[in-house]
């Protein structure tokens, strides 16, 4: 079996490595691609052509394993790693992409078997992909059966069977299916603009010139959307500092935390830097930042995005964010790993990591994280808990805990400083991808009793 990267040649082949690498690996796939993209050289057709192919398939992964799964004469399991994904791949090419005709799927397919796995296996690729095109029709012949609600639904919107079954109990059928359908939605890109280089509606102009589909965001006012666009790191407004990619429900996070110039602010795992720079350029860079984050080359990520954006404020320090800290700062955020139930539409590999039982050990992380903010936060500052999840568990539940263990902190209300719409009745923000057209993300803005120092 070829591994090498070697092996990619054109778009295709470059899906189906990717994809091969993310499972193999738990590596993002959209680190993935930018790493292939950079090394092979392609076509911007063929560039395009990968991107489809890796984001496509993981979006609908569930309903195509089921399909493969239904069609091929056999264990699925005992089938090896590299011919799953190039069968995946060309399952999604052939329900879902209609520009490469059929029997050009089939014959590329069958011709990777070959190059990666020898005569053992084009026959059998070829087999399954001729019966799925016998089927293709009459496609709902093989999806679970109706009376199976959870199943079919969950094999339908290609999401995991615990999280429809968790979403039915909560919001019901409906709503579960709407959540469903806009998390396999392709997004839009955010741009946050730098307020301190350039204005919303000349950033908008200079895309429009360069034939960009852009449009102002409709909740926070320096915000941009980006529909259709290239690899926006390589476009001059983004070198030069003029923005940053940010989907706005991470925007929300600084409205929050509301910088003031003169404060000291930590931020606990701060790496890549988009909520440290935001708070940097709210307030006109005059805040103290402390960026923290436990690995070094996951700072430099803050400070060469603090160096484009032009920002001198933030001060980065390798560190554990659940070390003890002195009460020294005026406010603190804690952007706690996640699970990422929230953001499956930009990372729809998340979807099929093994959630359930990461959710323990990371809730553990995040309690760890709230208690060395609550040690670092004077008296009468503020604390801004976020995830990007919209798992119980992670959100309200992580805070419930909290607040039943530190009496001197207490909910403040965040009325006026995001738009009305995200905030629950708790007083907390909580986006959501069909009711907002945002990543789902949670936010709760805390305030530690007592007289500021």
């Amino acid at each position: 079996m070829n591994e090498d990267i070697s092996f990619v040649r054109d778009g295709r082949r470059a899906a189906v490595w990717i994809l091969h690498r993310v499972f193999k690996t738990q590596s993002y796939a959209d680190i993935l691609l930018d790493h292939v993209l950079e090394k092979i050289s392609l076509s911007s057709k063929e560039r395009a052509l990968a991107t489809e192919l890796v984001y496509g398939t993981l979006r609908w992964l569930g309903y195509i394993e089921w399909i493969l799964k239904k069609l091929y004469r056999g264990l699925w399991k005992s089938v090896p790693p590299l011919i799953q994904r190039n069968l995946e791949v060309a399952v999604y090419q052939i329900l879902f992409l209609s520009k490469i005709p059929e029997y050009a799927v089939v014959d590329e397919a069958v011709e990777i078997a070959k190059q990666t796995h020898g005569d053992q296996w084009p026959g059998r690729v070829n087999a399954v992909l001729r019966k799925l095109l016998q089927k293709k029709e009459n496609i709902e012949s093989l999806l679970p059966d109706q009376k199976n609600l959870f199943q079919r639904i969950a094999v339908e919107c290609s999401h995991p069977q615990w999280l429809v079954e968790r979403w039915i109990q909560r919001f019901g059928v409906d709503r579960t299916m709407a959540l469903c359908k806009a998390n396999n939605q392709k997004p839009y890109i955010g741009i946050r603009v730098n307020l301190r280089k350039t204005t919303r509606e000349s950033l908008l102009e200079e895309f429009l010139q360069m034939g960009i589909e852009v449009e102002l965001d409709p909740f926070l006012p320096e915000f941009l959307r980006i529909r259709k666009s290239g690899d926006i790191a390589h476009l001059a407004p983004f070198q030069q500092g003029k923005c940053t990619v940010q989907d706005p429900s991470a925007g929300l996070v600084a409205h929050l935390m509301d910088p003031q110039p003169g404060e000291w602010i930590l931020d606990l795992t701060s790496a890549p830097g988009g909520k440290a720079t935001h708070l940097a350029e709210l307030s006109g860079d005059q805040v103290h930042i402390v960026a923290v984050d436990k690995y070094l080359h996951r700072l430099r990520m803050v400070k060469e995005n603090a160096f484009r954006l032009g920002l001198s404020s933030i001060d980065c320090v390798v560190a554990d964010g659940a070390r003890k800290w002195k009460p020294t700062f005026d406010k603190v955020l804690v952007d706690a790993p996640c699970t990422g139930v929230g953001i499956f539409r930009r990372s729809p590999e998340l979807k099929w990591k093994k959630i359930t039982k990461e959710i323990p050990k990371i809730c553990q992380v995040q309690s760890r994280l709230l208690e060395s903010a609550a040690q670092a936060l004077k008296p009468g500052g503020v604390l801004v808990y976020s995830t990007c999840s919209v798992l119980e568990e992670e959100n309200e539940q992580r805070i419930e805990a909290f607040l039943s263990h530190h009496p001197e902190f207490q909910i403040e209300s965040i009325a006026g400083k995001v738009p009305q719409e995200f905030i629950s009745p708790q007083g907390w923000i909580q986006t959501w991808p069909d009711l907002h057209d945002l990543d789902g993300a949670f936010a709760v803005l805390l305030r530690k009793r007592g007289c500021v120092l």
